[in-house]
This record gives structure tokens, sequence and C-alpha cells, in this order.
């Protein structure tokens, strides 16, 4: 199979670079350059060498989704995977309609990411198929309830089960990070302790 250049767009710098450490013993992926904005991108010459984009949808300036807009005169080469935190049901059908080749959560494991850029790269579209809906009433959660994006990402994660160890692992952040997140969700709920934050998870994320 021939070389495929890659290009990553993320303004965490933790999470490209973990990205870079997985794809570099690859022989088949190579990543080419690595941005923190779209705007940058799109003015880079690494962009028109590349066969595969990993665009995440929440960058600084403008999103994802208005870069992947500007990358159509792209598409005849380039095909463009978007990434987000939490997957969204109206963000795919949007991004459907763009013409980008894919869109997966971040927290897809090592295998399910190189399967999809393999896919890509060859022509095929792979976009996540969600298994459990986000937070119920999340304008509440956030609003009255004071919850941050990370902390909603986390509590979608507790809810299937995951570890601190494996969420930290997923998220590229530290377990004592994850556990502050953890605590400061508790007393923001007024729960008493990690099993009432469980039940919460399990009662307000629902399963499709």
């Amino acid at each position: 199979m021939t070389k495929i250049n890659l290009v990553l767009v993320d303004d965490h710098s933790l999470f490209t670079e973990g990205i870079m450490q997985i794809l570099d013993p690859l022989e088949d992926l190579q990543v080419i350059a690595n941005f923190r904005d779209g705007e940058t991108m799109l003015q880079s010459d690494e962009i028109h060498k590349a066969d595969v984009l990993l665009l995440d949808i929440n960058l600084p300036g403008n999103s994802g989704i208005s870069i992947a807009k500007k990358m159509k005169p792209y598409f005849g080469s380039l095909k463009i995977i978007c990434l987000s935190m939490l997957f969204e049901e109206n963000i795919r059908q949007k991004l459907t309609k763009i013409g980008v080749a894919g869109y997966l959560p971040k927290f897809v494991n090592t295998i399910e990411l190189i399967e999809a850029i393999i896919k890509v790269a060859e022509g095929e579209k792979v976009f996540y198929e969600e298994k459990s809906k986000a937070v119920n009433n999340i304008k509440v959660w956030t609003t009255d309830f004071k919850l941050t994006k990370r902390e909603l990402e986390i509590l979608q994660l507790i809810k299937e089960g995951k570890t601190t160890k494996e969420i930290a692992d997923l998220l590229f952040r530290s377990q004592f990070t994850i556990e502050t997140h953890r605590k400061n969700m508790i007393r923001k709920l007024n729960l008493k302790n990690s099993s009432g934050l469980l039940h919460f998870a399990m009662k307000n994320l629902t399963s499709e």
C-alpha cells in the first residue's frame, strides 16, 4: 500500500503528540504536519501534499466545520476525518452534507482510528455509529449546574464503564486531573460520592 500522508489540526498539544506517537511506528502512515488552527493549515504547503486530514471540530477561531467547508476544492485528492470530544448526531448530519469522509469521537481506540484513516484514504466513508446519546437537557447541566464540556465528556465515559485510568488515557490527561473533575462534578451536582455520580450518569444518559 502507498504511504498515506496525514495532516493534523488540533489545538491540544497532548492529543496531537499522542496521535503522532501512535502513528509514528507505522510504515504506511506518516504525519507530515500538524497545526493548532485551521486558518494556518489552509495557508500551508503541506496540505497540498496530504492524503488525509484529521480535523478537530472545536478549534480557536473558525470551527472545524467552517474549515471543512473551505476545504471543498481539495476533496478530489484530500479526505477529511473530523474529530470531536463528544459525538453529536446533528454535527454528523452537517458534515455529511459538506462531504467530509468521516466523523469520529476522540474516544475511539487506536485500531479504530487507524482503520478509519486507511478506509477513507481508499475512498470509503467512515462515520461513527452512536452507541449512546449525549446527556439529556445539556443546557440545564451546563447553565444551571455549571458543568463544563470536559466534565460532560467524562460523565459520558463514566456511563460507558470506563475507569479513571482509562478515561485519563483516552483524553490524554493525568489520573489526578480526572479525579479532580469527578470531585467537581460531585460537588456541583450535590451528590454524596462516586457511586452517586455513576447513578447520575446512568440515569441521565440514555441508550439507543
